[in-house]
């Protein structure tokens, strides 16, 4: 018996089901693994934890057990001298995402130049010409009606669609010059929909990890998996699958999953998306948080237009194609959200947060009209 699965055998199909969960749900990004690779990817998965789960006496014990060091063996994290190793330093030249440097907030990790897209075969471009900088450090929303092409614009910046003009650039190299496995390296996506191998927790965040293996998951991967469980909350449901989790826990797995990565930028596709108001702010809360105190920039397509205001420090407006407006808070105004949305809108502070109202009528209404209900929506008639 394994504990990697949750306490059954790990199958071949489990394996191979379950590594485009990693990335998201498009072959084109994570394109599919035969069975001869499955099943070394499964015995190097059952090698690397035989000896954190299974015993010689039978018992199994949970993912957080530590297994006992050979003889002769440096204690994890030290070298043979006793001395501290920062591991992840030796492997990528850098510190680990949760030591966040302040002298790297508010860099641009992610930028889109001349960005534009169509579909094969259509007519007209669902892009033309879109600019983005994305920061280190910050929280960006991006907001439009159903069918402004919000996802895909995410879909663009994650490497899985190739645009058509312009370019993707992260950490200033062009995202068509690298590998899968390089962009996997850099950017976690979160996509709206996920297929759910039945895996526990514990292996979901797993499989995080799978862009920087080698032969065998070492030390610092169990490490990063650990810490990233116990950072989103998610220890005390470690051994149980996805099916038994709500809404707002299976969310934060995802999150978790992609934070495993150790990515600079985290792309999230309506992480809110069916979740009632108490898991939408724990959720958004923990990935402000995340954002903040770690070396990563977030990118988020939300719909609810106050809980990006809320929890995001930067904000993409987009409608037909074009770019309405981009900034921060002052980017977001009665003027840009009527354009985005074609409907009124009235945006007033609401307990020192800003609330966007939207109001009766048209977009095309007569103007005096207009600022009369907006005074009333500001107590001011």
């Amino acid at each position: 018996m394994s504990a990697l699965g949750g306490g059954r055998p790990l199958r071949t199909r489990d394996v191979a089901g379950s590594i485009g969960g990693c990335f998201g749900p498009s072959e084109r990004f994570c394109p599919s693994i035969n069975d001869s690779e499955a099943e070394a990817l499964s015995r190097r998965v059952f090698d690397a934890h035989a000896h954190v789960h299974e015993h010689a006496d039978g018992t199994v014990h949970n993912h957080y057990h530590r297994h006992e060091e050979g003889e002769g063996e440096a204690p994890h994290g030290r070298d043979a001298a006793g001395d501290p190793v920062d591991e992840h330093a030796t492997r990528h030249g850098e510190p680990p995402l949760h030591e966040h440097d302040a002298a790297s907030a508010d860099v641009a990790v992610l930028s889109a130049r001349g960005l534009s897209y169509a579909y094969p075969a259509s007519d007209g471009a669902v892009f033309e010409d879109i600019g983005l900088e994305v920061r280190t450090g910050t929280v960006t929303a991006i907001l439009g009606n159903n069918g402004a092409g919000k996802s895909t614009l995410l879909s663009l910046l994650a490497g899985i669609v190739r645009p058509t003009a312009g370019t993707v650039e992260v950490e200033g190299r062009a995202l068509a010059s690298l590998s899968r496995r390089e962009t996997a390296q850099h950017i976690a996506y979160v996509a709206q929909q996920q297929r759910i191998p039945h895996l526990s927790v514990y292996d979901q965040v797993l499989l995080g990890r799978r862009p920087h293996l080698t032969w065998a998951l070492s030390d610092y991967d169990r490490t990063v998996v650990a810490e990233t469980i116990d950072r989103l909350g998610l220890e005390p449901f470690s051994t149980r699958f996805l099916d038994e989790l709500s809404g707002g826990e299976r969310q934060k797995v995802y999150i978790a999953r992609a934070l495993a990565q150790e990515p600079e930028v985290l792309l999230l596709d309506e992480p809110t998306s069916a979740l009632d108001p108490k898991n939408q702010l724990e959720v958004l809360e923990t990935v402000r948080s995340i954002t903040r105190q770690g070396a990563l920039a977030t990118v988020l397509v939300i719909h609810d237009i106050n809980l990006a205001l809320r929890f995001c420090d930067r904000f993409l407006l987009v409608r037909d194609g074009t770019v309405v407006a981009c900034g921060g808070r002052e980017a977001v105004t009665d003027e840009t959200l009527s354009a985005t949305y074609d409907v009124p809108f009235c945006v007033q502070q609401v307990a020192g947060v800003p609330v966007a109202i939207p109001l009766d009528g048209p977009k095309d209404e007569p103007s005096e009209t207009l600022r009369d209900e907006r005074r009333r929506a500001h107590g001011r008639g």
